[in-house]
């Protein structure tokens, strides 16, 4: 077993929305586009399998964030100065796909293939969507940093399972 899994329910139209676990523990919920046949060029969730998880710097997000707990005061902020050195939580070797990152959004329209977390689902602009994502983030990313950088210092790979609730007996 992996020490991150990603337990799907059935594909709904737009979207896949799943639960987590580190360590064999619930510790979220997510959502990441929606099950196809045919890839869809970000539109597509990544197939069910066991998936290599590495740390790297984002095209996308900065190498630097904050969380409400060290800066209160600009958590809300959009555009704000991001404080924390890191780097973010990449999924590799999937066939046909790249840069597979776990972030923080709302619901499918905030991915290209990534998988968002959040704490509970609810509806956002009228699509499924998770919610308290950032803080969700701000929670489970240094345990799975640590996990990562830990097997890295033992010459050991971190891996991550994407499974559909219908295949689990």
């Amino acid at each position: 077993m992996s020490e991150i899994s990603v337990i799907r329910f059935p594909s709904e139209p737009d979207c896949t929305r799943s639960e987590f676990f580190i360590m064999g523990t619930k510790f979220g919920v997510g959502i990441e586009d929606e099950y196809r046949a045919v890839k869809v060029h970000g539109e597509t969730r990544i197939p069910n399998g066991i998936y290599p998880l590495t740390l790297t710097d984002s095209p996308k997000f900065s190498k630097y964030y904050f969380t409400s707990a060290t800066m209160p005061e600009i958590s809300k902020v959009h555009d704000a100065i991001y404080t924390t050195p890191h780097k973010l939580i990449t999924v590799n070797g999937v066939p046909g796909f790249s840069r597979i990152l776990w972030h923080w959004g709302n619901t499918d329209d905030d991915t290209e293939g990534c998988y968002i977390v959040g704490s509970k689902f609810g509806i956002v602009k009228g699509q499924t969507a998770v919610l308290e994502s950032r803080k969700k983030y701000e929670q489970i990313y240094p345990m799975i940093a640590s996990i990562i950088t830990r097997n890295k210092i033992k010459g050991l790979s971190t891996f991550v399972e994407y499974k559909d609730l219908s295949a689990i007996v």
